[in-house]
Parts: structure tokens; C-alpha cells; sequence
């Protein structure tokens, strides 16, 4: 999925949940508005009630309230006042017993209550609506900004859903990207030395013994490559997450004997040094005698003399390849099990050390290098312990 594909979904998310939240902020913005005016009115009903009152018992007088008679065409100020609004047009509608609310502006945004006395008089209070507007305007940016963070909210969890969604594909991608990179590195020399080897027996006639030279480069260089695509593609298996390990009881102990029996190098000792009792984990016996082998095969490459050992503690067991070869080049040590690293200046550019540290991750253990202070390299897998029954 590309990038305007997740901008889109996110986008769609975003306008989605915005449709939804905005009936319901819409209505509470209303229900503002709406307490906003209730509470300006109420105020200058107050204002009335208390006129009414303090005219009776000759107290204080409210501010912005008028004693007025339309038919007369006279009004008068019952406290002080700080505005000037057109009383008898604002008192004239109101009839015997009634009240009415107008909203007007004069200098500013008034509200206006007016109310019919027993006698033919009316009275009127005015109150700014200054407050109202203010809550009105908080109200408004409130339900504004709630929506909209509503709405990145979701606009947000839909990128990250799908980026989430994305991760197998660019995963699998990446893989397949990486695959042909290597390929093309691992496969560049040997398949230049066939085509060499190949033109030099071709360029003129030559003796039978010099064909053979050449078929036998090429041979060499062939099965160099036939080696690094099983490689490769067994990397590619393990890293796309093909590889399901058949977890049984396995002895490591055992596995230590049979993989130096059966590794065979030229110049190179391969031995194990086994611990009594057994040492017992539960793991996959085809991959992690994969995974060990390469390991040992990689130090005999370099050395003449090769240890495999077990060890055991409280939740961990061990398999320890030890070698009196040149060791690691300090430097390398942390990227010993990285593809296509060379361990030292002697070791081949290839993927058995990688493949290795992958599969034993796979049993949920763990790779290290070192290099012993009496020289040589220290290779440790480390795996879960199954404690015997």
C-alpha cells in the first residue's frame, strides 16, 4: 500500500468520525447558546424583581432600570445608569400583566426586559450582553476544537492502523529487495570467474589438459554459486518467517558429539568435550544442528583445532565453540553474525553466521562472539533450559 493510499485512509478516517461528532457538538453548542441567553434574561429579570422590591421599602436602587408610562410619553431612572436606550419604544408593545425580551444594539449588544405594572406603568431593565457573547464565543471554539481533535484523533489511529497493517508487506518487500541485492553481490565474483575461465578456453585451440584447468574453475566457481543461492534462499526463508521451529526435547549434549564427528576440514581437529548428565532443551533438531554446524564449520575454516562444549546454568544452556585460529578482528566482533561481514581477514563474505543467530532467536536464545585472551574466537548460543523430568 503506497503512502497516498494511508494518507487517504487516514483522511477518510478523520472525515468519518467529523460527521459523526458533529450533530452532537452542533447541539451542544445550542444548548450553550441557548444557558448563555438564559442567563443574560435572568439577570435582568433579577434587576426587575429587585426594582420592584426596593421601590416598595425605599432601598437601593439596581442600575440600567426604568419606571416608564407609554401613554404619558414619560420615563425616569430608578438607580444609575451607564447607557441610553429608546425607553418608550422599548416599553410601548408590552401589554396589561405581560413581560417581553428584545435584543437591540446602542453603543454595545443590550438585552432588554420589559414588564407591565398594576398601574399602567412599565418597567424596564437593560443588561449588556457582553458576558453572553463571551460565553458564546468559548462555547463556539470549545465544541469547534473538540470536534476537530476528534476527528485527528481518529484521522491518527487510521495511519497508524494501517502503518501497522503495512509492516508484513514492507517486511516481505524489504526481504525480497534484500534478497536480490545479495544475491547479485554473492553471485557477481563467481559467475564473472565461469565466463572467465570460459572465454580464455574458447579464445584459441589448446591442449586437453588445459580445457580441464578451465572446466575445473568453472566447476569451483559453479559450485560456489549453487552454495551461496542455497544460502540465500534459506536466509530469505528464515527472515520472511516461513521457518515454524518443531519444538521437542533435544539433547545438546548429544548434538555437540554428532556435529563434530561429521565436520571434516583439511589441516583442521574438530572435537567436543561433553557434560555428564545431559543437558536437555526444547528446540528443533534440524534447524539448531543447522545453525551449529555453521558456527563450527566457520571456526574450523580459520583454525586448526576446534572445541565444541555444553554448559549449564539456572534457566540457560549452552553450546561453546572455542578455536586457536587468529580470532576476530576487533573491530567486526559486533557484526560477526550480520550478512555478508567478514569475522576476520580471512573469512569468506557469507551467510551461515547470520543464519545461525537467526535461527536460535527463533528458540528465543541468543549469539555472541569474543576472542579468548590466549587468542583464538569464543562463538556462545544460548538457549532456554528445559530442566529434566
Amino acid at each position: 500500500m503506497s503512502d497516498r493510499s494511508r494518507w487517504l485512509i487516514s483522511l477518510a478516517a478523520a472525515l468519518i468520525a467529523l460527521a459523526f461528532v458533529a450533530p452532537f457538538a452542533l447541539k451542544g453548542y445550542r444548548n450553550d447558546v441557548a444557558d448563555a441567553k438564559d442567563d443574560t434574561y435572568f439577570e435582568a429579570r433579577n434587576r426587575i424583581s429587585d426594582a420592584m422590591v426596593s421601590w416598595r421599602v425605599n432601598g437601593e436602587m439596581p442600575g440600567n432600570v426604568w419606571v416608564a408610562s407609554p401613554n404619558d410619553g414619560w420615563f425616569e431612572p430608578m438607580g444609575e445608569t451607564w447607557t441610553e436606550p429608546q425607553i418608550i419604544t422599548l416599553t410601548e408593545p408590552v401589554v396589561n400583566g405581560g413581560e417581553l425580551v428584545r435584543e437591540y444594539e446602542f453603543d454595545g449588544r443590550w438585552t432588554a426586559v420589559s414588564r407591565s405594572l398594576d398601574d399602567g406603568g412599565v418597567l424596564l431593565a437593560v443588561v449588556s450582553r457582553e458576558w453572553e457573547d463571551s460565553q458564546i464565543s468559548t462555547a463556539r471554539w470549545r465544541w469547534l476544537s473538540s470536534s476537530l481533535a476528534v476527528s485527528l484523533l481518529a484521522g491518527g489511529i487510521g495511519w497508524w492502523l494501517v502503518g501497522r497493517s503495512r509492516r508484513p508487506v514492507d517486511r516481505a518487500h524489504n526481504v525480497n529487495r534484500d534478497f536480490i541485492a545479495d544475491a547479485a553481490h554473492e553471485l557477481r565474483t563467481p559467475l564473472a570467474v565461469i565466463q572467465a575461465s570460459a572465454g580464455h578456453a574458447l579464445a584459441r585451440e589448446r591442449e586437453s589438459g588445459d580445457y580441464r584447468e578451465s572446466l575445473e574453475e568453472i566447476l569451483a566457481a559453479s559450485e560456489r554459486a549453487g552454495s551461496s543461492v542455497g544460502a540465500l534462499l534459506e536466509f530469505a526463508r528464515l527472515e520472511a518467517g516461513q521457518a515454524s521451529p518443531r519444538l521437542a526435547p533435544l539433547r545438546l549434549d548429544l548434538l555437540a558429539e554428532e556435529v563434530a564427528s561429521s565436520t571434516r576440514v583439511d589441516g583442521c581437529t574438530v572435537r567436543a568435550e561433553v557434560t555428564d548428565g545431559g543437558v536437555v532443551v526444547d528446540a528443533d533438531y534440524g534447524l539448531v544442528r543447522q545453525a551449529v554446524d555453521n558456527i563450527v564449520r566457520n571456526a574450523a575454516a580459520r583454525s586448526s583445532n576446534v572445541v565444541v562444549s555444553t554448559t549449564m546454568e539456572q534457566t540457560v544452556a549452552t553450546i561453546v565453540v572455542t578455536d586457536d585460529g587468529p580470532g576476530f578482528d576487533p573491530g567486526m566482533i559486533e557484526h560477526v553474525f550480520e550478512r555478508f561481514r567478514r569475522g576476520d581477514r580471512s573469512g569468506s563474505a557469507g551467510l551461515g553466521m547470520a543464519i545461525a543467530r537467526t535461527i536460535v532467536e527463533l528458540h528465543g536464545g541468543a549469539c555472541s562472539a569474543a576472542n579468548r585472551p590466549e587468542g583464538g574466537a569464543l562463538v556462545t548460543v544460548s538457549l532456554p533450559y528445559r530442566p529434566k523430568v
